[in-house]
């Protein structure tokens, strides 16, 4: 039974360490959980505050786009009857509505290129299941061995 007894202080010992190692790894990632939780909530008010102002802004833009709208058509009044002016400034926007569609079509058609061509690239340099590299830089392969 004496011999037993050390085993079990020994035990009790590395039992003692491996609860204390625990409740400080427990306790270490409490307290950065709490951090990162911390810096996300400030991260979301001030998000949340940028996210009104910008809404106030678009709210002001499109005022500024109503008092333009009926400036240029209390002007073209004095020239136009009523109707052919407001006739003329609906074509304007119209007009301008599809010259800037057609212009962001192109530019998400140029970026959707731009992006296949980078991911063929990227492809290209990604070993195959058979351990090889295909690329510009690679070792040209034998007919036998596929694509």
């Amino acid at each position: 039974m004496a011999g037993s007894e050390p085993t079990t202080a020994g035990s009790g010992r590395v039992g003692d360490a491996a609860a204390h190692l625990a409740q400080d790894t427990a306790d270490l990632v409490r307290s950065q959980i709490q951090s990162v939780q911390g810096e996300v909530s400030a991260a979301l008010r001030r998000m949340g505050a940028g996210g009104a102002l910008l809404a106030g802004a678009g709210l002001c833009g499109a005022l500024t786009v109503a008092s333009a709208h009926q400036t240029a058509l209390r002007t073209l009044e004095h020239v136009l009857p009523r109707t052919m002016a407001s006739a003329l400034l609906t074509c304007a926007y119209g007009s301008a509505a599809a010259a800037l569609g057609i212009a962001a079509w192109d530019r998400v058609q140029a970026a959707a290129d731009a992006s296949g061509q980078a991911l063929e690239r990227a492809r290209e340099g990604i070993p195959d299941a058979g351990g090889s590299v295909s690329g510009p830089g690679a070792a040209p392969r034998s007919p036998d061995q596929g694509p």
